[in-house]
């Protein structure tokens, strides 16, 4: 790697005072959640959190606009995807087929992603390894290597979401812009890497998730704390992970997170999810080579 990429993919602590997460819903709003951070002194003060705007209206298009537009020096963190699959990108006139496809993204599905995912069995099945027109990079690192299963883009069930994900990115494009002050993040992820995969797995829809939640928002101490009800938080999970998303995006802004120099180029065009490096990952964030258990 030369010196130019080095320096791109070294990144200063970014300066940001508030911090807005979007668990991000269907476009009916009810399963949309928001969270506010505002840092003080070294702390991060939730400020805000709930499935409904300040004034009580569901978080429609129309208020979740509105609201992160009140705050346009904030940070906002989005858990859904903010860019879409390589193939819709796609604006040649005729598909040359993915196997001739010469668009850098999709090279990287036939070489590298591929190889991260073919076994023994699959090679022998003919199943095809990815499928770039459902899924992104950023996803099949995300579960191959660090062994988290995320969504995929335009897997099933999730047109509707990355839909309105697109249209809301596009609704917000004068003031925030993508990985400068915009940022997608996955909460689940975030809490598999701060907390164990454990608590990944019991945070959300299983037995004791109030439990559980109370005691990642404990073991963060000092770090958070609440001007508002915190019980709100512990008892809906849109409400926790919208909190989790806007404290993901006070890491990465405190730490100046820099997308992985090993396939940069690929991941800043096809998107890339925001999770907290592993400890034993370098300041530059170079790609690891072994894949973990994955996180279902």
């Amino acid at each position: 790697m030369d010196r130019a990429r080095r320096e791109k993919d070294t990144t200063a602590p970014r300066e940001f005072s508030t911090f807005i997460g979007v668990d991000l819903g269907g476009g009916k709003g009810k399963n949309t959640a928001i969270a506010r951070l505002e840092r003080r002194d070294g702390q991060v003060v939730v400020k805000y959190v709930g499935t409904r705007a300040p004034d009580g209206s569901p978080l429609y298009d129309e208020q979740l606009l509105a609201y992160i537009n009140e705050f346009p020096d904030a940070l906002v963190a989005i858990d859904a995807p903010l860019t879409t699959t390589a193939c819709v990108r796609c604006r040649l006139e005729r598909c040359a087929g993915l196997e001739a496809c010469a668009d850098p993204v999709i090279e990287w599905f036939r070489i590298t992603g591929n190889a991260l995912v073919l076994g023994e069995d699959e090679r022998a099945n003919g199943k095809p390894p990815t499928t770039p027109y459902t899924q992104r990079a950023c996803e099949v690192v995300l579960h191959r290597v660090h062994g988290i299963l995320p969504r995929e883009t335009l897997g099933q069930g999730m047109g509707p979401l990355t839909a309105r994900a697109h249209y809301l990115r596009r609704a917000l494009e004068q003031r925030f812009v993508l990985n400068e002050n915009l940022i997608e993040v996955y909460p689940k992820a975030t809490v598999h890497r701060l907390f164990g995969a454990e608590r990944a797995r019991r945070y959300k829809r299983e037995v004791n998730t109030w439990r559980t939640r109370a005691e990642i928002l404990e073991q963060l101490g000092e770090q958070l704390r609440f001007e508002v009800w915190r019980e709100g938080c512990l008892s809906n999970d849109h409400s926790f992970d919208a909190v989790i998303c806007a404290y993901t995006g006070h890491l990465w802004a405190r730490d100046g997170w820099s997308i992985p120099s090993d396939g940069h180029d690929v991941f800043a065009r096809d998107g890339w999810i925001w999770v907290p490096p592993e400890r034993e990952e370098s300041a530059e964030q170079e790609s690891v080579a072994a894949p973990s258990q994955p996180l279902e």
